[in-house]
Parts: structure tokens; C-alpha cells; sequence
């Protein structure tokens, strides 16, 4: 039974890391990426990458955060109403290379 036991734990000890490390991977975001990305936007899809970014985190629904900071930024007038759904999308595709 202590052999068995000794194996089993090897077994996980071996095995349990490379899984986490796998299922972890979509986790880590390509922050470069989404900045690089950011920088071809236009001004009001700037402002909504840049308005945005500091609440993508795993799990965020990203679709509800772009359209919450993309509403206050019109409704305060830092954006254009006419062209917010446009900058919006173009902020998200973006904003998916930043978040998990």
C-alpha cells in the first residue's frame, strides 16, 4: 500500500503542473499586442481602449464593460454619439487580445 501511495503521488505530482500550466495558458494576455493594436484606433476607439482596459480581468464579460465605458464616455461627452458603436468594436477587437 506505501508503494502504491509513493506512486500515486508521484503520479500527481507529475502530471497536476503541466495541466495547470495548460489550462492557464488562455489566462496570460498579450498586453503588447493589445497596445499595438490600440494605437491604430481612432480617437474615440482610443478612449474607449483606454477607458476599458483597467477592467478586463479572466471572467469579465467584455461585451457588458465596452458598452458601460463606451455609454459614459458619451453621455459625458468625450466621445462622439454617431460614431461610439463603430470605435466600440474596433475597441474590443483590441481589447481581446489584452483579456483572457
Amino acid at each position: 500500500m506505501i508503494v502504491r501511495s509513493s506512486v500515486i503521488a508521484l503520479t500527481t505530482a507529475l502530471i497536476i503542473p503541466p495541466a495547470v500550466a495548460v489550462s492557464a495558458g488562455p489566462a496570460w494576455a498579450d498586453a503588447a499586442a493589445a497596445q499595438k493594436c490600440a494605437t491604430t484606433l481612432p480617437k474615440d476607439g482610443r478612449a474607449i481602449f483606454q477607458a476599458t482596459l483597467p477592467q478586463v480581468q479572466p471572467g469579465t464579460d467584455l461585451r457588458e464593460v465596452v458598452t458601460a465605458s463606451t455609454r459614459t464616455l458619451v453621455q459625458s461627452g468625450q466621445i462622439d454619439r454617431g460614431t461610439a458603436r463603430d470605435s466600440a468594436m474596433a475597441a474590443a477587437q483590441c481589447l481581446r487580445l489584452a483579456g483572457p
